[in-house]
C-alpha cells in the first residue's frame, strides 16, 4: 500500500472486491463528502456490509490492507462494531462492520418512509444511526448501482432535538460526577479526579454546549469536533482549562467546568421553555469543598 491517498483507495478497493462475504463497502465521512470538509488530518471512514461480521471482530483483517501500526475495536451506533486502524504514515481508517441483512432491512424500509410509525424500535434506531453518518455524503466502493440506490434513501432529515428527559439526565449525570471528582480531589486521589474531569465532565460540558449552539442556529459537531469553529469567544475561554494531579489545578478545573455547564444548561432550558434546576445545593457544596483542604 502506498502512503498516499490514491494508494490507500486502490488497496482497500482491491481487498474488498476479493472478499465474497463483503456485499458492500461504502465510504462515508468528510473524505466522501469532499470539498473543504476534509483535510490532511482527516481519516477514512467506511461501512463494511458483510454476511459474516464475526470475521472482523478482532480487527486482524487490517493487516491485509497494508503495514498496520495499531488497531482497536469498540461498539458504535448502538450495537455495531467499529474497527479503527492506523497504517504506515499514520493513515487512520474506521470500519463500521454491519450485518448484511440488517442494512437490507433498513434500506428496504426506507422505500416507504411514511410507514416509520409502524417500524419496530430497533429498526427506527438502526435507520437513524445509518442516516446520521451516511446522509451527509457517501461513495460506494463495492456494491454497484444496487447499493447506490439503497444509500440514496438516506436523505438528510431535521436533527433530532434533545428531549427534556435527555436534558435532565445530562444535568443529573454532570452534577453527580462533579461531586465525585471533588471528593476524590479532597481525598488526594488526584488521578481518579483527573480522569473523571476529562472523561465525564468535559464530555458533558461539550454536549450541552453543542446543543446550545445548534439551538442558536450554529453548525456544531459531537465529541467536541471542530469546536474551535462553533464555540463563542466566551465559551472558548470558559473551557480553556487543564488539569494536573494536584489539588489546586483540579479544584480550578472543577470550578470552571461547573460554571460553564451551569450557564449552558440554563441557556438550553430557557430556549426550550423547560424548568431549569440550577443545582444550587450542589454548587454551594462544591464551593465549600474548593475552599477547604479537607473537602468538608
Amino acid at each position: 500500500m502506498s502512503g498516499d491517498g490514491e494508494g490507500w483507495a486502490s488497496a482497500v478497493s482491491s481487498w474488498a472486491q476479493a472478499r465474497g462475504d463483503i456485499r458492500a463497502l461504502v465510504q462515508i465521512g468528510s473524505r466522501a463528502r469532499g470539498g473543504a470538509a476534509a483535510d490532511a488530518w482527516s481519516d477514512y471512514d467506511y461501512h463494511l456490509v458483510t454476511t459474516r461480521p464475526a470475521l472482523y471482530r478482532d480487527g486482524a483483517f487490517c493487516r491485509e490492507l497494508g503495514e498496520c501500526w495499531a488497531c482497536g475495536t469498540q461498539v458504535a451506533f448502538g450495537n455495531a462494531l467499529k474497527v479503527t486502524a492506523v497504517f504506515a504514515g499514520a493513515l487512520e481508517a474506521d470500519f463500521v462492520v454491519l450485518r448484511h441483512r440488517d442494512v437490507l432491512a433498513a434500506t428496504f424500509a426506507l422505500r416507504w418512509p411514511s410507514t416509520r410509525p409502524l417500524w419496530p424500535a430497533v429498526l427506527r434506531r438502526g435507520v437513524d444511526d445509518l442516516r446520521t453518518v451516511a446522509a451527509p455524503g457517501w461513495r460506494v466502493i463495492k456494491g454497484g448501482s444496487a447499493w447506490e440506490r439503497r444509500y440514496s434513501r438516506f436523505t438528510p432529515t431535521a436533527r433530532p432535538a434533545m428531549t427534556e428527559r435527555e436534558f435532565r439526565e445530562l444535568c443529573g449525570a454532570f452534577w453527580t460526577q462533579a461531586v465525585w471528582a471533588a471528593k476524590k480531589t479532597a481525598r488526594g486521589e488526584f488521578r481518579a479526579a483527573q480522569r473523571c474531569i476529562h472523561g465525564q465532565l468535559v464530555e458533558r460540558c461539550l454536549r450541552m454546549l453543542q446543543e446550545e449552539a445548534l439551538l442558536g442556529g450554529r453548525a456544531a459537531f459531537p465529541e467536541g469536533r471542530r469546536a474551535e469553529l462553533w464555540l463563542t469567544g466566551d465559551q472558548m475561554e470558559a473551557t480553556a482549562f487543564g488539569t494536573a494531579p494536584a489539588r489546586a489545578p483540579l479544584v480550578e478545573a472543577l470550578g470552571r467546568a461547573a460554571d460553564s455547564f451551569a450557564r449552558s444548561s440554563a441557556a438550553v432550558a430557557e430556549r426550550n421553555g423547560w424548568r431549569h434546576d440550577g443545582h444550587a445545593q450542589v454548587r454551594a457544596w462544591l464551593s465549600r469543598a474548593a475552599g477547604s483542604p479537607g473537602g468538608r
